[in-house]
């Protein structure tokens, strides 16, 4: 009966227009992942360009964090009371304003800003498009998606990563991002003549539910539910720290680290990176398939990290690893990182599905904490570490030790969340509400058959 009722909820998705939807939605994640990972590629022209330390510049590329990170609780109600159509084209405008700022600015000050204007806008694409697969898509298919977009994210910073560190030599970095600017402006376009908040056919209970409006105090309960659950800070905390290969390592410190500490080229580092992209893209949909075909969320995430912390283990303590080695180590990095999107699922199906939007939201704030908190903290170690000479510019010289040792809260950080996710509850890829419904209907089957036997 269950699932009878679940099939006639999602009766549009079996034409491609709610996938399109959702693409959408991808779409701008993909361009956030470009303005995020764009500063990997840009530590030298940058660190020149406003004569920075590797505490500042991780300050710089940090403030993206510093606005996305408290922005996702906003976020998850901004969506839930005022639909995603809207939203979403007004963010990627913000973005766009932001990257504006950043490119045309000579002074740190003003980069800083701009940075700052640019993680506001993207704030709001994760969350919108979980939001968009919530609605239009039926519930089997949230890690699906939750990995899928993750995936082409991935594709993104790929990209961008080997597209600016060509462009970047050749006429700097500000006209290298000046391209991204008419690619946001097209982008906000699509989104408003494409994404509706919601099917035709919305009017079933579980649609209802997902798309009634909460007010302040409404929110305030939710927030309270939320924060109150244990469950959720430990996913938010897992979370944050399974992300920082990412978040920490590809998104900025990870191609300076490989350019210093295996002298490889510009091209070389960045193709490395992209091998780490690779292996995300590959597993993310598959994992997250994978974990919606087992209705399990916990052991796929424990034993992907547990791999991936012994991985990075071996790149930042095992000396001699030859170049061929670490495109094989890199690319298993990602494929085992993979997994990372199941915290979104595990914390919606932690939560009242009416909350559903504000549980991914709060999630991903706490999972995005860790750029906001280490990208600066890997600087400050940086300089805190180093003893080499200056430069003729005056700035430090960063040595192999120097990075190895600032980057060690990425394989630490990573075990220590693989010991964290043993406490973790197994959800079975079902909401609460389903859980209580689900205990609810067998005490009264079993009630009934009692009845029945005993006349």
């Amino acid at each position: 009966m269950i699932a009878n009722n679940r099939t006639m909820t999602f009766p549009l998705v079996k034409s491609a227009y709610p996938w399109l939807i959702v693409c959408c939605g991808m779409l701008f994640y993909c361009y956030n992942y470009f303005l995020r990972v764009s500063p990997s590629v840009m530590q030298v022209e940058l660190t020149q360009a406003f004569h920075i330390t590797a505490t500042q510049f991780g300050t710089l590329a940090g403030l993206y964090y510093w606005a996305y990170t408290p922005m996702q609780i906003p976020a998850g109600i901004v969506y839930d009371k005022f639909g995603v159509r809207f939203v979403l084209c007004v963010a990627c405008l913000i973005a766009v304003i932001g990257l504006s700022v950043f490119t045309s600015s000579n002074n740190y000050m003003a980069a800083g800003t701009g940075r700052f204007m640019i993680g506001l806008g993207c704030a709001f694409a994760y969350i919108g498009t979980l939001k968009l697969a919530s609605i239009w898509l039926p519930p089997n298919r949230f890690a699906t998606v939750a990995g899928l977009t993750t995936a082409v994210g991935m594709t993104s910073g790929a990209l961008a990563q080997k597209y600016l560190t060509h462009v970047v030599e050749t006429i700097g970095y500000q006209a290298s991002l000046r391209s991204a600017l008419a690619a946001g402006v097209v982008l906000s376009i699509i989104i408003i003549m494409l994404v509706r908040n919601r099917p035709s056919a919305h009017t079933m209970m579980t649609e209802n539910k997902m798309q009634t409006p909460i007010n302040i105090g409404q929110f305030i309960t939710a927030l309270h539910h939320i924060f109150t659950n244990p469950q959720m800070w430990l996913i938010g905390i897992i979370g944050c720290l399974l992300y920082l290969p990412s978040s920490v390592f590809l998104d900025l410190w990870g191609i300076p680290y490989l350019k210093a500490v295996y002298h490889l080229t510009s091209e070389q580092a960045v193709a490395i990176s992209s091998y780490t992209f690779f292996g995300w893209i590959i597993s993310g949909p598959i994992i997250g398939l994978f974990s919606d075909t087992i209705r399990r969320r916990r052991v796929p995430l424990t034993v992907t990290g547990f791999f991936a912390a012994l991985l990075l283990c071996v790149v930042f303590y095992v000396p001699g690893i030859s170049l061929s080695e670490l495109y094989t180590i890199f690319f298993m990095i990602g494929f085992c990182c993979g997994a990372h999107p199941l915290c979104f699922a595990l914390g919606k199906e932690n939560n009242p599905i009416q909350i559903s939007g504000t549980a991914v939201a709060v999630t991903n704030m706490l999972i995005m904490a860790g750029g906001a908190i280490f990208q600066p903290v890997v600087g400050k170690l940086l300089d805190l570490h180093t003893t080499s000479s200056m430069s003729d510019a005056g700035l430090p010289i960063y040595s192999s030790s120097d990075y190895t040792f600032a980057l060690s809260i990425v394989p630490i950080g990573v075990a220590l969340g693989i010991f964290l996710s043993i406490f973790l509850k197994e959800t079975y890829c079902e909401t609460r509400e389903e859980v209580d419904e689900n205990i609810s209907n067998s005490v009264a089957t079993e009630s009934s058959s009692e009845a029945l036997s005993q006349s």
